[in-house]
Parts: C-alpha cells; sequence; structure tokens
C-alpha cells in the first residue's frame, strides 16, 4: 500500500462517502480534490487504496481501487483493563499510547479504589480512532467502558492468561515477572489498577479465579507507565520468540 493519508469509515461498499467528521478533515484540511488518493480502514482489518471521485464543501465521495489484508504483528488476543485515572488527560493519553503500541481491547474498570468512576466513551472512542489511524493500523481496538471488577473477571473467563499488575509483595501468591507466564498465541488480559492498587480482597478474589499475579519492576509506576511498560513487555516477549533462531541457525 502506499504512503497515503489514512481515514476511518466503518461501512464501506465499492463507492463510499467518508463520515461527517473524517470529509471535514479530508476538506479542509488536506483540500482534497478529485483524483487526490487517500487509504480508508473499516477497523476490522482492512485497508483500502481509494481515490476522490466528487467533493464539496461537506461530503468527500471515494471509489475503491484496491484493497489488502492488514496483518496485525503481535500473535495472540490483547487486551488491557485499566482503572481510568482522575485527570481524565492521562487517561486519553494512555488510550492513545496504547493502541498505538497496538492491542486489541480496552476495559475501563471501576475498582474499591477507583479515583474516576465514569467517563466519556463516545470522547475516548474518537481518541482510539485517531490513534488507529495516525498510526496507520487497520485494527480499531474494541472499547468497553464503566465495568466493575466483579464483571471484569466474568467477562474475561474464557482467556488463557489473566496477568494481574500489583505492588501488595505480601497478599496472595509470588508475583512474576510477565515473560515467567508468556505464551505468544494466549488469549492474554493484563489488569492494572488505579493509583491506591486493587485492594486485598480484589487480590485475593482475581487469584481465586485464576488470575496470575505480576510485578512490573522494584519502581513504584503511575498507572498510564504501568499499563504502558505491561503491554510493551508482551510485544517484546512476542518479537524475541519470533526471531529465536531454530537448532540449524544456532
Amino acid at each position: 500500500m502506499k504512503d497515503l493519508p489514512l481515514f476511518y469509515a466503518p461501512a464501506l461498499r465499492e463507492e463510499l462517502q467518508l463520515p461527517e467528521g473524517e470529509a471535514q478533515h479530508a476538506i479542509r484540511v488536506l483540500r482534497a480534490k478529485v483524483g487526490d488518493e487517500f487509504l480508508v480502514t473499516d477497523g476490522r482489518g482492512t485497508l483500502f487504496e481509494t481515490r476522490v471521485s466528487g467533493v464539496d464543501r461537506r461530503h468527500c465521495l471515494l471509489s475503491i481501487e484496491r484493497e489488502e489484508h492488514w496483518q496485525k504483528y503481535w500473535r495472540g488476543h490483547w487486551a488491557v483493563a485499566v482503572a481510568p485515572t482522575k485527570n481524565i488527560d492521562r487517561l486519553e493519553w494512555t488510550l492513545e499510547k496504547m493502541v498505538e503500541v497496538g492491542l486489541d481491547e480496552v476495559y475501563l474498570i471501576r475498582t474499591q479504589h477507583s479515583e474516576r468512576k465514569h467517563t466519556s466513551a463516545e470522547r475516548l472512542e474518537r481518541i482510539i480512532q485517531s490513534a488507529m489511524k495516525q498510526s496507520h493500523k487497520a485494527l480499531l481496538p474494541r472499547l468497553i467502558p464503566d465495568v466493575t471488577f466483579a464483571q471484569l473477571l466474568e467477562m474475561t473467563a474464557d482467556y488463557d492468561l489473566r496477568l494481574m499488575a500489583h505492588c501488595r509483595s505480601t497478599v496472595g501468591p509470588e508475583r512474576h515477572t510477565i515473560d515467567h507466564f508468556f505464551r505468544p498465541e494466549a488469549k492474554t488480559l493484563l489488569m492494572v489498577g488505579p493509583e491506591g492498587d486493587f485492594s486485598v480482597e480484589e487480590i485475593e478474589e482475581a487469584t481465586h479465579r485464576g488470575c496470575q499475579p505480576i510485578t512490573l519492576g522494584a519502581s513504584r509506576l503511575r498507572t498510564e507507565t504501568a499499563s504502558l511498560i505491561a503491554l510493551q513487555w508482551l510485544h517484546t516477549l512476542d518479537m524475541t520468540s519470533q526471531r529465536r533462531p531454530t537448532t540449524h541457525e544456532k
């Protein structure tokens, strides 16, 4: 695919009209005119090479010339469950950066020590869409907002691996680093609590439900830092395991 501006249009046909917000960006910012080329994704893994076939003050019509399946570069299905921060800007930044790094789902969870109970899902969806386009991905991560801790454990019961990052070294089983549990193609959930950490009761309940306790190192991390470190750790382990030499290469 050519290196072109990327737009998001969830409903695609042979000839498509960009959604209003995307159309305004194409018209006002990029000064789109008939014949210009753009990339469009449906957010479900397909990239379309398109050409502007019609444009006016409010609408931008595109014709699809070529399509290509976008192959994500991590092998498992990865989700992060994070407790929203009190400062909404920090949460928005966290979501943006996690999408840039790459993942499949984000759960916004309410825990006993949560600083923020509710968020604007519509605004956060726009941030996720923008980050997907900025990082030239064709997979829109699914956002599941306003989930209680109990609901999270129920909703992710089918995951192969659920890793709970917490700082309470004297509570529950011994914590290990992510590489101790990592399996490349596993359906994996990373759980990151609020600034006050998960409660003792939450850690015990998660352990009872089969979640594995992990440590992200000796430093005391803020929620957004912990989320990104944990996610990037998965990516690093995945890349390393793919490049590991075979017996014949050693």
